[in-house]
Order: C-alpha cells, then structure tokens, then sequence
C-alpha cells in the first residue's frame, strides 16, 4: 500500500500542488448508517439475551485538513489528491428491553492519509461523446478500537482491568463489562473505472473494488494486550467488490464485502455482507440501505459472538467530487432544488 501510494505522489511530484479547502474531493471514506434489524442480538453474561435490536449507528463524521491537489481530472496527466482526515468513528447499540439502554459503544477514532488519482482513459475525451475514466486511492489509517469498560476481560476472571484474579483468565469473554481496547494499522487500496461518463457528471456507471490489510499493535496507550491478542487475533484482511450508477445525480450503489482475521485462536469465522443502497441527489448525502451481514459480530467485545443479521435503514455520504462537477459546469447555470427558486 505505501508503494502505491508513493508511486502516486511521485507521479504528480513535479507539477504544483494547490491547497483547497472549500470543497475536497470526498472519495473513498466510511459512510455513517443508523438502522434497525429483526434479528436479536446474543451476548454472553446478560440474563436477558438475546434481545432484539431497537436501533443502531455507526456514526462516521469526517473533517477534513486542507487538501492538496494537482492538475484536473480532464487534463492528460490526469488530477492528483493528497487528503488528511480525521472522523472520530463511534459505533452505538440500542436493545430493545425495559430501559432501552446503550451497550457499551465501540469507540473508534482514526486518522487518514490519503493519496488518490482520478484521470480519463485514452480517447474518451471527445467533445460531445460518452467519457471513460480512472479512479485510484491508497488510504494509510492510524486508529484505536476500545468499549470504554474496565471489567475483566474473561468471565471467570473478578475485579477491575488491570487488577483481575486469576490472572491468567479463560474462554469464555465476559462480554457485558470486559475490558477491551487495540490500536491498529491499516492499509487500503481502491480502483473505480467509470464508463459512459456524462460530460456534465451527471450520468455513469462505475465497477471496481478494494483491498484492506489491517494489524493490530500493541504500541501506545490503549494497545492490544497479549490475553487479547491470543483471542481477537493479529489483525484482518479483507477485500470488496463494488457497482455503482450514476443515473442525474441521484446514485444507486451495490456493494460487497469479505474480510477475515488472522493470528487469532480459536479460529473465527470470515465475515460476509451485500449492501445496496440509494441515496437520491435531493437527499444531500442521505439515502436508504438494506444490508446482510453474515459471520461474526463486529461490536466491541461481542466479536466471538456469531451473527446473521439483516439491517435497514439511513445511510450518510457526501457526494464525491463536488469541485469536479463545480468544474465541469463553470459554464452552466447552477442546479436548483425542486420548489426552490
């Protein structure tokens, strides 16, 4: 990943890079999604398990430093993105039970370097005619996951994290009050090719995918302990298929995922979802998504625990590449809203 994305920088090194901060190109990020589920939610230790899900999100708010570009997407040489972002990540669970309390959340902040290519293909430029295009990204992420608990880690372990007896604990986790926390490293790798590209924006279709290597460390406050490391394992990888079309703006988007730890024991299962979604231009960035998620839970300490879950509900993206169509209309009158004159 960092050969790619030192390829990239070292492709645009001897052009000028431009600062903007009005409106960077927001590609390839975490979406924000809030939804409910007609499956129940198993944890180990709580008496009233399992229990229905009232709602979740996964809260995913961007901020962006100045981004650093070069060139445009329509010159030969292509346009060039160098982005930091930072989105303190939190995940909230709600259970439908008497007092509909919030279960520990996974806190996980990060931060993301980002470097990113979009450029037209060869002989797709032609005045008035359908463009081919290019979309490459490398996304470098430091990052912490932690449930914000000071209980054991093992259920037969007592007293508060670090001061638990026995000290050497055993299966299974205690999963409503544990302790648990890792910093990760992770890398990522995006390709998006775009066809039958309106010279306005406004209509195309996009397939392609990504990559994902992610390590956990043991480094700096917060890290991995080793009891468990030896359970939730040395880190992931992962790779994901995408379609997309582009139809006047309003977007409509499958998406599939497969990730898989490693360096963990006992062995997990690998984790599958299919995702489609719409998220209308009207919508400013919101839209709806239905969601199958199969394999294990990805909240906090419940990672052991096996999950099958159909999800539905809002789903949050800025659309990508606002100042490229700012520029692909400089000419044209600005859009409107319905009703809005």
């Amino acid at each position: 990943m960092l050969g790619v994305a030192a390829l990239l920088v070292s492709a645009g090194a001897r052009a000028e890079w431009l600062v903007d901060n009005n409106s960077p190109a927001t590609l390839f990020l975490e979406r924000t999604y809030v939804f409910l589920s007609p499956n129940r939610i198993h944890r180990l230790g709580d008496p009233r398990s399992p229990e229905h899900l009232f709602f979740e999100a996964q809260l995913a708010p961007h901020f962006f430093f100045p981004q650093y570009h070069r060139g445009s997407f329509r010159d030969p040489g292509g346009e060039y993105f160098f982005t930091a972002v930072a989105t303190p990540y939190i995940q909230l669970r709600l259970l439908d039970t008497s007092s509909r309390p919030i279960i520990p959340p996974s806190y996980m902040p990060q931060l993301t370097f980002q470097v990113a290519h979009l450029r037209l293909l060869p002989h797709s430029a032609r005045e008035g005619s359908p463009m081919r295009g290019l979309a490459l990204a490398a996304n470098f992420i430091v990052g912490h996951h932690s449930n914000g608990e000071d209980g054991c880690f093992f259920a037969n372990q007592t007293g508060t994290d670090p001061d638990c007896v026995p000290s050497e604990g055993t299966l299974p986790l205690n999963e409503v009050t544990g302790s648990f926390a890792t910093n990760f490293l992770r890398g990522e790798l995006y390709a998006l090719v775009a066809f039958d590209v309106e010279q306005d924006l406004d209509s195309a279709w996009l397939v392609g995918g990504g990559s994902f290597l992610e390590i956990n460390s043991s480094l700096g406050i917060g890290g991995l302990t080793s009891e468990e490391r030896a359970v939730y394992g040395d880190g992931f990888w992962g790779f994901s298929v995408q379609a997309q079309r582009i139809w006047h703006r309003h977007r409509f988007l499958f998406e599939g995922t497969l990730s898989r730890p490693f360096g963990e024991k006992p062995h997990r299962r690998t984790n599958l979802s299919a995702e489609l979604s719409a998220l209308p231009w009207w919508g400013a960035g919101f839209g709806l998504f239905t969601r199958y998620v199969h394999g294990q839970d990805s909240y906090n300490i419940l990672f052991l625990e096996k999950l099958s879950q159909w999800q539905f509900g809002l789903v949050f993206e800025l659309p990508p590449g606002v100042r490229l169509r700012e520029e692909a209309r400089e000419q044209e009158a600005r859009r409107r809203l319905p009703g809005f004159h």
